[in-house]
């Protein structure tokens, strides 16, 4: 039997009838990561798992108290998400992502859902971000579609995102990554309120934005080391190529 070197380890109930599964991890203005901890508080999301693996850094998350692993597992009804506080190496990429697809998979997922940003350098000139869309599969292409969701027409996407769409184009696995105009260096609370107005239609569950926008810059504060070592992982896998765009569009 070939060794996992990433695993999904369930600590509660997931039985669950084709469930969506929302992934925030550490990327661009922490759009993800923002949103799901967001969804986590406000629609009283319960753990049911984590991620964990000998290639991630050893950190352990304390909450009033009580030690978490820092990339974890949650549900809300028929909603799963996944949420990293550990921007993940670069040398465990390609088995996270694997893990993620191949677990989603044996859960019958609908959809998965991964929430990033993507870098513009004027975003301060931007009062309301854009959000696009990349779908895989055509009943996705059909959703989004529906929704009157902007495509992420022409770019280029670095880091375990890539990986995850990779595997879902791979494996036929229905997949929309919905990416919001971000700030680059920046914890992004704006982006990520512009994005779960989307994502609460895809889903068609109500999400509160009101606290994005009213604790933006407490958000931004607590972020902000979450903020440097996800820079810091973002240039060792030359996540600066974003910027630019495919040389057969340039």
């Amino acid at each position: 039997m070939e060794k996992k070197f990433v695993s999904i380890v369930e600590t509660g109930d997931i039985n669950v009838k084709n469930p969506k599964i929302v992934i925030g991890l550490p990327d661009v203005g922490l759009v993800g990561v923002i949103l799901a901890n967001h969804m986590i508080q406000t629609m009283d999301m319960k753990e049911v798992g984590h991620i964990e693996s000998d290639l991630f850094p050893p950190i352990i998350i304390l909450h009033k108290g009580k030690p978490h692993h820092p990339f974890r597992l949650y549900r809300k009804d028929d909603l799963l998400l996944l949420v990293s506080e550990i921007a993940i190496p670069p040398i465990a990429i390609y088995d996270t992502a694997r893990e993620i697809c191949d677990w989603a998979r044996s859960k019958n997922v609908s959809l998965i859902l991964p929430i990033g940003g993507t870098p513009v350098p004027n975003r301060m000139m931007i009062d309301k971000p854009k959000v696009f869309a990349i779908p895989v599969g055509g009943t996705v292409g059909k959703l989004v579609e529906s929704l009157s969701i902007e495509l992420f027409e022409e770019g280029m996407i670095v880091g375990p995102y890539a990986r995850i769409i990779a595997e879902c184009e791979r494996s036929g696995l229905p997949c929309l990554t919905l990416l919001s105009q971000s700030y680059p260096n920046y914890p992004d609370p704006g982006a990520a309120a512009a994005t779960a107005e989307v994502l609460s239609k895809v889903v068609n569950v109500g999400i509160d934005v009101a606290p994005l926008e009213e604790q933006a810059e407490e958000i931004r504060l607590r972020m902000k080391d979450l903020m440097k070592r996800t820079m810091l992982e973002m240039e060792r896998m030359g996540k600066s190529q974003e910027y630019e765009l495919p040389a057969m569009y340039s």
